[in-house]
């Protein structure tokens, strides 16, 4: 992405200290990274620290994100509910473009707790375009070989600064 456009990154993950060697040295400048977790709430006691994405934002100067993607293991449904709560709806829209995010079906979600925590991303305007499973479990024999994993690409429909909904063009 970063050789086809004129975009910035900005990359957290607990479990490595830096990008890999697919970051070409050229794009080096519009990437930043740190060796932190994504969570529902901020916890620096941690080692490595965990964010809430709503201090990832404040710690940038970010205001709004073009594209947030996610593969956290098993916290995606925290961090999101995180993100909720620190952007409610009486504070307007969603500051988020699109969502790309794998689900993770394990640590006992259930069908009844799926559907609410879906529901209040489609309440803020989050609708699905795109979905992937993802077979890793099924291959892995990880859960009684159920199809655990799904990878889903989100639109924001309420989002006033998106192009194809009549937003800001940059």
């Amino acid at each position: 992405m970063l050789s086809r456009t004129k975009c910035r990154v900005w990359a957290y993950d607990f479990s490595v200290v830096d990008f890999g060697e697919q970051l070409e040295p050229t794009n080096r400048d519009r990437a930043a990274f740190l060796q932190a977790g994504i969570a529902g709430k901020t916890n620096t006691s941690m080692s490595p620290p965990f964010y809430s994405i709503s201090d990832l934002m404040d710690m940038n100067g970010h205001e709004y994100i073009d594209i947030l993607k996610m593969d956290i293991e098993f916290s995606e449904f925290e961090a999101m509910e995180g993100l909720h709560d620190d952007f409610p709806f009486t504070m307007g829209e969603l500051p988020i473009g699109q969502l790309m995010i794998e689900i993770h079906f394990f640590n006992g979600m259930t069908s009844s707790g799926y559907l609410d925590w879906w529901e209040r991303l489609e309440s803020r305007g989050l609708r699905p375009t795109w979905t992937e499973p993802n077979l890793l479990a099924v291959t892995l024999n990880l859960g009684n070989k159920d199809p655990l994993l799904a990878e889903y690409t989100m639109v924001n429909v309420h989002d006033s600064k998106n192009v194809v909904f009549g937003g800001r063009l940059l």
